[in-house]
């Protein structure tokens, strides 16, 4: 009697979950069908529009100056030492490197090494070689501007003391070969001062005939021409001997310090062409522009940069955009090289360093209403619009004009209906 009442509570739960799981066929139907799309929408914005192009640069150096010491004997060219290695900086009077024992300085100076430096010598070169010693300390003028004379030399023996090393004179290392030259000079001026004070003293002498003084003052002639000669001789030789700079041990570069790009040399090996390779001058910015990008950028456009690496910003302008340039080999794409000036002075921290690059190719000159370039879509007749979505659901259509786009917006003014900064535009469906 007992059992009856639960049998039936079993029964009566089991026709309630039955009940759960049986759908009818307008349920089933409505399960199958697609959800509802969501309808995307954006804000309307009024603001002035920025027209960008974001690309990839590296941070390099205006200018690369090869350096290669110029070694005519063959046994000689072998590098003993090396002073610098790339990413070091490179300061006037800086001892580069060692070639045979003998060093590579490099001074400021726009023009080009291109012979050896002895006293007098006249050129350009010399006059840079005495400013180059100015800005050093080691001359304070003496000479003639662009003459190695005295003062120069001695500001010579001054460089290769305050190197390490002993400068070279014009006849070798020790200069007695010069010394002796020299000396022998002297000489002849002292022999022609003595024979003229001879004669002198036979002329003072009393008794002397008409005829012996008319013969001693022909030879008093000859002799002050012999003591000329000689004088002009010793100012010459002391003159066109000394210290020298020779084309294998100095360098001229334009814009220091600079930064050591690249070391090819070696030690104990014999020196390569090129020997080094410095970075000379303020760090740019070397950008790779598509061609269908190039028309977005021109000469003055300002640059924003950004190092990811470094976490630093900094500004500049658009230098130069150059033509197009093509690999035969088709390993890399055409492109355009641009060039970016940076405001102010990167530190060596930035160089070689890739870099992020904004240009800011335009901007509308007040503010004007934007909308996502997806929310703008071109109809069979020719009209552009916008759907505008209201709040209670409804989708009106505004027809508009586009203007300028930048950064995935675009300038609208609407030709029909209104536009506000509080009206939601359709961009997509999800």
């Amino acid at each position: 009697m007992i059992a009856v009442p639960a049998v039936a509570v079993i029964m009566g739960g089991g026709g309630l979950l039955a009940s759960a799981f049986i759908r009818s066929p307008e349920e089933q139907r409505a399960d199958a069908a697609p959800p509802v799309a969501t309808v995307l929408t954006a804000p309307v914005e009024r603001r002035v529009l920025t027209s960008t192009l974001v690309t990839r640069g590296t941070v390099v150096a205006a200018n690369q100056v090869t350096i290669t010491p110029v070694v005519e004997e063959a046994a000689a060219q072998v590098v003993t030492a090396l002073h610098v290695k790339a990413g070091d900086v490179v300061r006037k009077g800086q001892v580069l490197a060692a070639v045979a024992g003998r060093p590579l300085i490099v001074l400021p100076g726009r023009l080009p090494a291109y012979r050896d430096l002895k006293p007098g010598d006249s050129g350009s070169d010399i006059s840079q070689l005495q400013k180059a010693f100015r800005t050093l300390g080691l001359y304070r003028g003496g000479d003639d501007s662009g003459y190695f004379g005295s003062a120069t030399k001695s500001a010579v023996s001054k460089l290769y003391s305050n190197s390490g090393y002993d400068a070279l004179r014009t006849d070798g290392a020790d200069g007695r070969t010069d010394a002796s030259a020299i000396a022998g000079a002297e000489d002849a001026v002292d022999e022609a001062e003595d024979a003229i004070a001879d004669v002198n003293a036979q002329l003072a002498a009393s008794g002397i005939t008409a005829t012996e003084r008319a013969t001693l003052k022909r030879q008093k002639a000859r002799l002050v021409k012999q003591l000329q000669r000689a004088r002009d001789a010793h100012r010459l030789l002391i003159a066109t001997t000394g210290p020298l700079l020779p084309h294998s041990e100095y360098v001229f570069v334009s814009a220091l310090p600079s930064r050591v790009a690249a070391v090819s040399a070696k030690v104990g090996e014999t020196v390569p062409d090129p020997f080094l390779t410095l970075a000379v001058g303020k760090l740019a910015v070397s950008v790779k522009i598509r061609p269908d990008q190039v028309d977005l950028v021109r000469a003055g456009m300002e640059v924003e940069l950004a190092s990811e690496t470094l976490g630093k910003e900094a500004k500049g302008t658009v230098g130069s955009v150059g033509s197009l340039v093509s690999d035969p080999k088709g390993v890399e794409p055409a492109h355009h090289l641009m060039r970016v000036d940076v405001e102010g002075t990167l530190d060596a921290s930035w160089a070689d360093l890739e870099v992020r690059v904004r240009v800011v190719s335009a901007e509308t000159e007040d503010e004007v209403i934007v909308v996502p370039v997806s929310a703008v879509s071109s109809g069979a007749d020719g009209r552009t619009t916008v759907s505008v979505l209201a709040k209670n659901g409804t989708v009106t259509r505004v027809e508009v004009r586009a203007g300028m786009s930048g950064d995935g917006y675009v300038e609208v003014e609407p030709l029909s209906g209104t536009l506000s900064e509080q009206d939601e535009v359709v961009v997509g469906k999800s």
